[in-house]
């Protein structure tokens, strides 16, 4: 195994520092799940050097493809994006953001590439992430929990203004037909819309978890939302037919609808962790970030 960088403690995450007022209230069960962290950062249009801010995070390659990009508004997302993934795992190998390798894992997803990765005493991966973006935001979920050795992660972010006016057609198109039905049922367009894009992100989430993407059919499995939805506490359900998950493996769910922020309108956010049937449902921790924030995640580690 090639010998990798010597490493620094775990920098602080934005909510993790104690003195802080302002951090969110813990979410999740009280069960004592393993832990799984979602970052989203918000792009800011007006800030005229997030590019040459957060360009340095990234390896030479990506500076070059970013250079490629025709529109702006692309190369930022793209950079926003691999800053953000690297910085998040630099802060948790303690290997610098512009350091890390990537190699493609099982049925391609990105992961660390080997003498980076950590792993736990048996071998396995210690450390599981997903990447998302829309053109207004970027996200990344990833768990280092032990207990999350064997599971998968997948994450997604859309622009709550992003649908527009709801479409039946489209519904019928993509999702399963109980959904489809439950959607129809609902009283306004904007209930419907809203309801049709938390739909839309908890299941790219879930086909984000196996790396299959939309190979996978979005009509195969359906989402279950509790009467009360969205009460505190209560967490949408899924029933698995094609694809069902490999044996002894369920997945566990997450949504936010996150309010604007930096300027920019509100998101819908969720996570997907596919995770054996027995393990407890995981805490999902939510971290919001600025391109500011980025290089001192690395920093802090460095003390």
């Amino acid at each position: 195994m090639p010998n990798s960088p010597p490493r620094e403690p775990r920098a602080m995450l934005p909510t993790d520092d104690p003195a802080r007022t302002d951090r969110p209230a813990p979410t999740g069960h009280p069960d004592g799940g393993p832990g799984v962290d979602l970052l989203v950062m918000t792009l800011d249009a007006t800030d005229p050097e997030i590019n040459t801010r957060l360009a340095p995070l990234l390896d030479d390659e990506e500076r070059a493809r970013a250079a490629r990009f025709h529109f702006d508004r692309d190369r930022r997302t793209y950079i926003a994006a691999h800053a953000l993934v690297r910085s998040v795992l630099a802060a948790r190998t303690g290997i610098a953001p512009a350091g890390l390798r990537f190699t493609a894992g099982a049925r391609g997803k990105p992961e660390l590439a080997a003498g980076q990765m950590p792993v736990l005493a048996d071998g396995r991966p210690a450390l599981r992430f997903n990447l998302s973006h829309t053109r207004e935001a970027v996200a990344v979920a990833v768990t280092t929990d032990p207990a999350c050795a064997a599971t998968d992660l997948g994450v997604d972010v859309e622009a709550a203004d992003r649908l527009g006016d709801y479409d039946a057609r489209i519904a019928r198109s993509f999702f399963a037909e109980d959904e489809a039905a439950a959607l129809e049922a609902l009283p306004t367009a904007a209930d419907r819309a809203r309801r049709f894009l938390t739909l839309w992100t908890l299941k790219e989430a879930v086909i984000k978890t196996t790396g299959q993407g939309l190979s996978q059919k979005l009509s195969g499995f359906s989402i279950r939302f509790p009467a009360a939805w969205p009460a505190e506490g209560l967490l949408p359900d899924i029933e698995a037919r094609d694809p069902a998950p490999p044996m002894g493996l369920t997945w566990h769910l997450s949504h936010r609808e996150l309010p604007p922020a930096d300027g920019r309108g509100g998101l819908h956010l969720a996570g997907a962790l596919l995770a054996p049937v027995r393990q407890p449902r995981p805490r999902w921790r939510l971290h919001r970030v600025t391109a500011a924030m980025l290089p001192q995640l690395h920093l802090q580690a460095a003390g």
